[in-house]
């Protein structure tokens, strides 16, 4: 299996999160026409600085990726998020807890890290997992509902948001939501590497002092 490191792309996930913990308070021109009090002013949702993001490290076998870099955790801490590690999340990934630490992130028990008001995942959580998430939680993360109908329902009856990066259409205006096909090239890429590291052969001729090697 080929493994890659996720990166969330600073403005991808800030309009996600954005979206995430805003409210639509858009009112009809024609009800406040009618109504003698001004319209009340529309809610900015919940400051980020109330808001806890949580990263659990990826249980499924040989997935070596992670939610969020150190990089990514500055950025979301400086915009006032606070953010919390599960023990030894990014390891695989060659990422220490003390990177995320210096990050302005805080290692804590997976517990904790479930119980965040929003949780950053690669893949879909298990049912173990969602029995760890806090009613009223939100979830980023690769879901594939068509394909997980029963983790769709669990999501429903826990009362958890969710927002299937998979599910994005492929158009202009949400390419930047495109975590898919993201995903997708840097696998095809790393998927030619492993195969011309068991080819065993030169990709193309080679012209050397000593002499050639033959494309085919």
């Amino acid at each position: 299996m080929v493994s890659v490191i996720v990166k969330f792309d600073k403005g991808i996930l800030l309009q996600l999160l954005d979206k995430l913990t805003r409210r639509d308070t858009r009112w009809c021109d024609a009800t406040v026409a009618n109504t003698e009090k001004p319209p009340t002013p529309p809610s900015r949702g919940t400051p980020y600085n109330q808001l806890t993001i949580g990263v659990p490290k990826e249980i499924f076998p040989n997935e070596k990726r992670v939610a969020l870099s150190p990089a990514a955790v500055k950025v979301l801490t400086k915009e006032g998020f606070n953010v919390v590690i599960e023990d030894g999340a990014g390891s695989h990934a060659k990422f220490s807890n003390a990177e995320y630490e210096a990050s302005g992130a805080q290692v804590k028990p997976l517990s904790e890290v479930f119980g965040s008001d929003i949780v950053l995942k690669v893949r879909a959580p298990t049912s173990e997992e969602m029995g760890k998430m806090r009613p009223g939680s939100n979830l980023i993360s690769f879901i594939y509902p068509a394909q997980n109908s029963e983790l769709v329902d669990q999501l429903a009856a826990a009362k958890v948001t969710a927002f299937a990066m998979d599910c994005i259409p492929r158009i202009s205006r949400a390419q930047v939501f495109d975590a898919l096909s993201s995903m997708a090239n840097i696998a095809g890429y790393k998927a030619v590497i492993e195969a011309a590291n068991h080819f065993g052969r030169f990709f193309t001729g080679q012209i050397t002092a000593a002499g050639k090697v033959p494309s085919r």
